[in-house]
């Protein structure tokens, strides 16, 4: 896992990049605070906010109370007008959004797809779609694009790495489809894991994020961090092997995890009763219905012994349940019984079970925070900074 140097560590050494990650985490600081905190010279501290200030990565802010003399400044970063073009793909539908730099949505628009159509007819839409949201705004920057997708990715090269659940994609087919539309850096991250990022509270804290929609995914945040893997499958809990006989999985084995406890699995069973998507379980199951309380409970029974193990492992100190179907408060309270029985009591001890978001709000901060780290990395401002210079 990658660990983050963070500007506290660096003293005199700090940079333009690592500067402005000072300032930006911070929420703003004076220049006397700046040089506290660096330890840098003054001469070097003001030149290096000079270059940020022209090239418009910070800005003078309020003033701040006078310690005798000229009122001092607070020296913010500056994300005034700076949006991110988020796309959060499901397997049904997809939510193409445009965010300020946290992740709020400013603009949106949900739409329904079949996501296992050939890419061009899937991505198309999508992409024009974000053309509209932005052409709606005003005065805004994009500096970034992120697009979240149910299957595993490889996160340096965006390609998708197993393609079970959009057959027939070419593995770069999205990385094409937005480099090809906004000459901006972009990100591609498996939905699951960046909804994992957006519902962390801190980065001081480890959360299992399982989201349990028309499939199963889950993302793993470990100190702001996600955990990836080798092959950008980390958290591909769906086709864990529950049973060597089960029922048919898609993906061609019998008994993995989704076959029990997916959205399609659960709705598959209750087809005969009319209740045939996941809007219509989580309706019903409000409303007391008996059979769908008995097709979850069976069903949340089954990946909460999938996720002990899980939980045991990591010893995290949040398991958080999204989707459609993994935010139903029935749900989330038999998995949550579940894991507690399976696991020993001083991992138990200090566990959080809670729903998560039902929605794509999650995935579009989780885009959000990755878009920004890696177009406001201080080795990506170092570079910004010297292409300037050299002008």
């Amino acid at each position: 896992m990658t660990v983050e140097r963070t500007p506290a560590s660096l003293g005199g050494a700090t940079s333009h990049g690592h500067l402005l990650e000072l300032i930006r985490s911070s929420g703003g600081l004076s220049r006397q605070q700046l040089l506290a905190a660096t330890g840098m010279s003054r001469a070097t501290l003001y030149e290096r906010l000079e270059t940020l200030l022209r090239r418009g990565f910070i800005y003078e802010a309020e003033s701040l109370e006078a310690t005798g003399g000229r009122r001092s400044r607070k020296i913010r970063f500056d994300d005034r007008g700076r949006v991110v073009l988020a796309f959060a793909l499901g397997q049904t539908h997809a939510t193409v959004s445009v965010t300020d730099l946290r992740g709020v949505p400013l603009r949106s628009v949900t739409s329904r797809h079949t996501i296992s159509g050939p890419s061009d007819a899937v991505l198309s839409p999508l992409i024009e779609t974000g053309k509209s949201l932005l052409a709606q705004g005003s005065a805004e920057v994009l500096i970034g694009v992120g697009v979240s997708l149910p299957a595993p990715v490889e996160a340096e090269s965006g390609h998708v790495s197993h393609t079970t659940t959009i057959p027939g994609w070419p593995p770069d087919a999205v990385a094409k489809a937005v480099s090809s539309t906004w000459p901006v850096p972009h990100i591609i991250e498996n939905d699951a894991r960046a909804a994992a990022l957006g519902e962390r509270a801190s980065d001081a804290e480890t959360v299992v994020y399982v989201k349990v929609a028309t499939g199963i995914g889950c993302g793993i945040v470990v100190e702001g961090s996600i955990l990836r893997g080798a092959h950008g499958a980390a958290g591909d809990i769906g086709h864990i092997r529950m049973a060597e006989n089960g029922p048919l999985c898609r993906c061609g084995r019998h008994g993995c995890l989704a076959a029990y406890s997916s959205g399609r699995a659960i709705t598959d069973l209750l087809a005969a009763g009319g209740i045939t998507d996941l809007d219509a379980v989580s309706a019903a199951a409000k409303k007391g219905n008996p059979d769908v309380a008995r097709v979850l409970e069976a069903a949340a029974a089954v990946l909460g012994r999938a996720l002990a193990a899980t939980i045991t492992t990591l010893n995290p100190d949040r398991l958080v349940l999204g989707g459609k179907i993994g935010s139903i408060p029935a749900f989330v309270d038999q998995v949550r019984a579940r894991v507690m029985a399976d696991v020993v009591e001083r991992i138990a001890d200090g566990l959080t079970v809670q729903a998560g978001d039902s929605g794509d709000q999650t995935s579009l901060q989780g885009l959000a925070t990755l878009v920004m780290r890696r177009v406001f990395a201080a080795e990506a401002i170092d570079s910004a900074v010297s292409d300037f210079t050299m002008l």
